[in-house]
């Protein structure tokens, strides 16, 4: 008997133990998801104030707000490799000397283009869309947006709005697409668009398969050229419907579409490398200026929208790769 008294006081002090090992293994595990909450809660703490407060309120308008009308400029497309048109040394119009033109504009001049269309046809080859320049992360944050938008006018020939998975209803593209072409001189809309592409890389110029004697160009507005009827059809009702407007990466000179923004009646938001507009970018309550490079402001909008991690895979999914650029003939200018 006092050997069993003995056996069971025993068995009971190493079901105290391994109780008290228990225990011990509790208090360490809620400790340890103490410190966790903690730190989960420093890093929202420092996240939130490295991100602006404009960048902060402007997400909060974009929260609430259910019909977006967007306005982009070049500058949305710069980092994709295209260079925009009016920046000192680097735009488009200071590095055309290569292409011996009597002024930058006339590259894209009807007239110009029925006497010597050979600049324009280099040209076209070095920008067609989706055989070397991708998205940028600027219009994937755009095709993240796009239950809420309701327009975007593009002033860019570049089509990397729909390459970014944008609803083609909801853009509206201001100074025309590669998507068609046309006669300069009959006005046919070719049929065999495929045909026109060939030729441009061939580094020759397209004649009208109707009238025979045309030469053709893509379906982008040149100089003296009308507008899109879509944007004639659309942009008084959206202005009107727009209880947001973002204005990204362009300089608001080139009429009719610098207007936009006088029309609308709700909180502008540029985003821009410098002030363009006849607006007090002061007033917070209404119009906001976000200065820098398009692509770094909305990378801070996503995180305080906390959509960066959907943002930059968005972006990966539209990256046209090396493989591609080889296929299509596409040769990524320095």
């Amino acid at each position: 008997m006092p050997t069993t008294t003995r056996s069971k006081s025993k068995n009971e002090s190493k079901k105290n133990d391994k109780s008290k090992d228990n225990d011990d293994d509790i208090d360490d595990d809620l400790e340890d998801l103490t410190q966790q909450v903690k730190k989960l809660d420093i890093d929202k703490k420092v996240e939130k104030t490295t991100i602006p407060k404009s960048i902060r309120k402007v997400a909060d308008w974009i929260n609430k707000a259910k019909h977006i009308l967007v306005l982009t400029g070049a500058g949305i497309s710069v980092s994709a490799g295209i260079p925009d048109f009016r920046t000192p040394g680097t735009g488009l119009y200071d590095n055309l000397q290569e292409y011996d033109l009597p002024f930058p504009e006339a590259v894209f001049s009807l007239d110009f283009y029925q006497q010597n269309p050979k600049p324009f046809i280099r040209l076209a080859k070095e920008i067609w869309p989706g055989l070397v320049y991708s998205p940028t992360v600027t219009h994937s944050f755009l095709a993240l947006l796009q239950e809420k938008l309701l327009r975007v006018y593009s002033q860019n020939i570049d089509g990397l709005e729909c390459l970014a998975g944008l609803d083609d209803k909801l853009i509206v593209e201001c100074h025309g697409h590669f998507r068609s072409a046309s006669c300069i001189s009959c006005g046919a809309r070719q049929k065999d668009v495929e045909a026109c592409k060939e030729k441009i890389f061939k580094q020759q110029t397209p004649l009208c398969e109707v009238c025979k004697v045309g030469y053709v160009k893509p379906d982008i507005v040149f100089f003296g050229e009308s507008l899109p009827r879509r944007y004639h059809s659309l942009w008084r009702k959206d202005t009107k419907k727009a209880d947001l407007l973002l204005i990204l990466g362009t300089s608001l000179q080139v009429a009719p579409v610098c207007t936009l923004p006088d029309y609308v009646n709700c909180n502008r938001v540029l985003m821009n490398r410098e002030e363009v507009g006849d607006f007090d970018w002061n007033k917070d309550d209404e119009n906001i200026f976000l200065k820098g490079n398009c692509d770094d402001t909305v990378i801070l909008l996503s995180k305080a929208l906390g959509r960066h991690d959907e943002l930059l895979e968005q972006n990966k999914k539209t990256y046209i790769g090396d493989e591609k650029k080889k296929k299509d003939g596409g040769k990524k200018k320095k």
